[in-house]
């Protein structure tokens, strides 16, 4: 579409018209956040199955591939069967992810459901006389305090009488909330359907967006689209697994160690830790907090001692274990994974904080890799260090002058001829 008959300045108004739709996408952004993030989650919950399906099917690709490769190589390598591959690999996939998803659900609910009477009997046997006998201790040891609490005791018993007054709202809220989760469970389901779909129409679906992209964007755009895809897909794919195979060998150890010191709910905890496991920097906490509350239910005297070697576990896979698994997979350092954390878990919750570190990783390469480009136009260095000096000094670096100047000298030495006499 030309807009102007002159081609410089048609391509000077497409530049304007989009750094003003821009703009204004991201005034409504800032400024109207709340309709956005509205909007955004009702747009989630009509494609919600099939967002469950991309994911699945991302889960589930490189079991896939793996099965596709094995029968390839072993079973077809006289002649190869690409449907026949597909089919079974595909049902590999689908099998080892229920086979997973059945295993935690399986291991977790009855230990729920057997947890129920104990953690009820903790909090009526032990938690509330325990903190009976510190009250009554406090006002013992201090009688002013009972004045205050006699003060107290009409606007405490007032709260009650509100609180059993707000549990007909309660009990409808907690109803919807059920009903949601019931709706997720679902959706779920039809999620596992749709990512047998998609991974049977892979490379149909891979070849129509490729079409539509190379059709809508000249060639040098389509090209940095295809190598961000791919970008973010492999930075995704190695941060996802290397977290789920980290958190999986965390809450084994977890699993091990709470056996050894004979700590209660060994199941549910192992499984909470391993899963927030998953959560950089923050995950630790988010798993600790709930399972330090159950233990404190539980047997209060071993709070500590749970603390003491969740504490150690995290440090050995801090330092040890998730180095070792991750590497350098990420590239980013301290700061920009707390801030990428920061920024993502507050727009979208526990899956911006998973998910938030990979794409922040992508978009830091893609910047870093732009600055770099730009740098070498201007024949400038690309370096860190180099311009950790004073700005005054940075664009004063030249070519090693005196080193040429000696390796002339001597030439000229050895090409004159009373050098050579003496």
């Amino acid at each position: 579409m030309k807009l102007l008959s002159n081609k410089k300045y048609n391509v000077i108004l497409k530049y304007f018209i989009v750094a003003i739709v821009v703009t204004l996408l991201l005034i409504v952004a800032i400024f109207k956040w709340d309709t956005v993030k509205t909007v955004f989650s009702v747009v989630v919950g009509i494609f919600e199955p099939i967002i469950w399906g991309a994911v699945i099917a991302f889960i589930m690709n490189p079991l896939m591939m793996s099965a596709e490769k094995f029968l390839n190589r072993f079973i077809f390598r006289k002649k190869a069967r690409p449907k026949v591959s597909r089919a079974i690999g595909v049902v590999f996939a689908a099998v080892i992810f229920i086979a997973v998803i059945s295993a935690i659900v399986l291991s977790v609910i009855p230990e729920i459901i057997s947890a129920i009477p104990g953690i009820y009997s903790g909090i009526t046997n032990e938690l509330i006389p325990g903190a009976e006998r510190w009250f009554d201790k406090i006002l013992k040891d201090i009688p002013s305090i009972q004045g205050i609490v006699d003060e107290q005791l009409s606007s405490i018993l007032s709260g009650v009488r509100s609180l059993f007054s707000t549990i007909g709202p309660k009990l409808t809220e907690f109803l919807t909330k059920l009903l949601d989760f019931a709706n997720s469970i679902k959706n779920f389901i039809f999620g596992i359907i749709f990512a047998i779909y998609f991974l049977f129409s892979k490379e149909t679906l891979q070849q129509q967006a490729k079409k539509a992209v190379v059709a809508a964007f000249r060639e040098e755009t389509y090209h940095w689209i295809f190598s961000f895809t791919s970008s973010t897909n492999s930075a995704l794919l190695n941060f996802i697994y290397g977290k789920v195979i980290d958190s999986v060998i965390i809450g084994i150890i977890c699993c091990i160690g709470m056996l050894i010191f004979n700590m209660p709910y060994v199941m549910i905890i192992s499984l909470i830790i391993g899963i927030t496991n998953i959560i950089p920097i923050f995950g630790p906490f988010i798993g600790a907090i709930p399972s330090a509350v159950l233990i404190l239910i539980a047997e209060p005297k071993k709070v500590i001692w749970f603390i003491i070697f969740i504490i150690a576990l995290q440090q050995l896979d801090g330092n040890i274990i998730g180095p070792k698994i991750l590497g350098s997979r990420i590239g980013l350092s301290s700061f920009w994974m707390l801030f990428s954390i920061i920024v993502f878990g507050s727009m979208f919750g526990i899956v911006g904080m998973i998910v938030g570190v990979p794409l922040f990783a992508v978009a830091y390469d893609l910047i870093n890799g732009y600055v770099d480009r730009k740098l070498k136009e201007k024949n400038m260095p690309t370096d860190n260090d180099y311009y950790s000096m004073r700005g005054v000094d940075i664009g004063k670096v030249t070519d090693p002058v005196p080193i040429e100047i000696e390796e002339k000298s001597v030439a000229a030495e050895a090409q004159d001829p009373e050098t050579e006499e003496k």
